[in-house]
């Protein structure tokens, strides 16, 4: 058998298999921004059509209803799907919401609560404005991290590539630091390029008011830690404080309950998931890239990354997760 055949059986397969299975979307933004090294934005026209493609496939119900439906659900009625939302752009407000309001679609959004109402961007988008948006920059780069003299020759704005492995490298390196030196470098790091740093409309979260605005039922609120951290990479303490303060911060900010929970990067541990456990959380998310399987564990729920695509091949990503 050819190649073509085979991944003509695998995609068939998959539509049996994945049809059948609930599952979870993992959203981030809805936005036509145009420097977008993670591929975390939407185009608002393209996620309205994805959306209603979504609707003619599936039931979409809401997250914390997701696994008791599935346990009811007849072999003959629709499969199931949740839709999520991580961070708490304002984007997602002001493009996201009235596309799901006007197709009568739950959303649970995951909230970063200690950027809610601030001035900043998220760290990962400052960074990558310095690097991939501003044309020159000093010839060289020298950071401290974490004890640790780090240095990089930065090359021209025309060269792309080596920019974005420079963005690229410096990005790992803050990802896995105590929020406190994260903020530290990316203060030195504007400093450097010359660029305050401060939140652009286009890249802002959300308001205090627009999160409460949004939990209107058809969307619900989750957590998604303070500050964003890679929670493996800290105490259990550490880990603790971020996910259950996080917990009372959304609640504070929806007026309700928060039942559910998302690992920032998808990143846990044992351990994390055990301190969500005790956090009060019924649910969390991974990303993981497949269906919900039968007797899947609540705490660490797979979930489906989606890109800009066009309806038809949302739909097969879908159905298919492995593509």
């Amino acid at each position: 058998m050819t190649l073509q055949p085979l991944r003509s059986l695998k995609r068939s397969i998959g539509r049996r298999i994945f049809g059948a299975d609930p599952i979870i979307l993992m959203y981030h933004r809805v936005a036509d921004i145009p420097v977008d090294p993670w591929g975390l934005a939407v185009h608002p026209a393209r996620f309205e059509q994805q959306i209603a493609r979504l609707r003619r496939l599936r039931r979409v119900v809401h997250l914390h209803e997701l696994l008791d439906l599935e346990r009811r659900r007849a072999p003959s009625d629709k499969p199931l799907a949740a839709v999520t939302f991580d961070d708490g752009y304002h984007d997602v407000y002001s493009n996201a919401r009235p596309v799901l309001q006007r197709l009568d679609c739950p959303m649970t959004l995951f909230v970063t609560t200690g950027i809610i109402g601030t001035d900043r961007e998220f760290w990962w988008d400052a960074v990558a404005r310095v690097f991939l948006e501003i044309d020159h920059l000093p010839e060289s780069l020298t950071l401290d991290i974490a004890g640790k003299e780090c240095r990089w020759a930065v090359p021209p704005f025309s060269d792309h590539q080596a920019r974005d492995r420079i963005f690229r490298e410096v990005w790992g390196r803050l990802r896995i630091l105590p929020h406190d030196a994260q903020t530290q470098l990316l203060s030195e790091i504007g400093e450097w390029s010359s660029c305050d740093l401060a939140a652009r409309e286009m890249h802002r979260a959300m308001t205090a008011v627009e999160v409460r605005n949004i939990s209107d039922g058809l969307i619900t609120i989750g957590a998604h830690t303070l500050t964003h951290p890679t929670l493996p990479a800290h105490s259990v303490d550490v880990q603790f404080k971020e996910i259950a303060e996080s917990r009372r911060a959304c609640e504070e900010l929806a007026g309700a309950a928060v039942r559910a929970f998302a690992y920032p990067f998808g990143d846990h541990s044992d351990a994390t998931a055990r301190a969500v456990r005790e956090a009060g959380f019924d649910l969390a998310c991974t990303v993981d890239a497949r269906s919900v399987r039968r007797n899947a564990e609540p705490l660490t729920l797979p979930r489906i990354y989606v890109g800009d695509w066009k309806d038809d091949e949302f739909e097969k990503r879908i159905e298919d997760p492995s593509l």
